[in-house]
């Protein structure tokens, strides 16, 4: 395995990563326009220039209560199949490089791991967090449900 670069970020005081490889573009919270008939862990959608992006309440999906949003509330962007997705966090901590001493990928990690979304635990200045695919968050099933409410409430 080699180094990593990943984004640290907070969720109502857990810390979380994802692979800055996966990372399109951060992007300070801004207008979210509400969009009816979706699920509510999507916040709503972004405007990226032009581009339709919707977002989703990281605090929501993984069951960790509301979300504040304040100045330091972020919204990091991924691409998965030519789409882009917003992932809002309550701030972005820091940018850091993991050497494989400092990634746990252990069977008991993998075991826990029912929704196949996490990568690891990262290791760093005695801090433990998890390593997100954040492209892996939404299923397929949910991706067509968020698809399908768009195209009919953007269109």
């Amino acid at each position: 395995m080699n180094d990593i670069q990943v984004v640290v970020f907070d969720l109502n005081n857990e810390l979380c990563s994802v692979e800055t490889s996966i990372v399109y573009k951060i992007e300070k919270y801004g207008s979210i326009s509400l969009v009816p008939q979706m699920p509510d862990y999507i916040k709503g959608i972004y405007n990226l220039r032009g581009k339709v992006v919707p977002v989703v309440d990281l605090n929501k999906r993984f069951n960790l209560g509301e979300s504040e949003v304040t100045k330091k509330t972020k919204i990091i962007i991924t691409e998965k199949d030519d789409q882009l997705y917003g992932f809002m966090v309550n701030n972005v901590t820091e940018i850091i490089n993991l050497n494989e001493n400092s990634v746990d990928r252990s069977e008991a990690v993998i075991k826990l791991n029912s929704k196949k979304y996490i990568k690891g635990i990262g290791k760093n200045d005695g801090k433990l967090f998890s390593i997100i695919d954040l492209n892996e968050i939404l299923h397929n099933e949910e991706i067509e449900e968020v698809t399908m409410a768009l195209s009919e409430n953007v269109n």
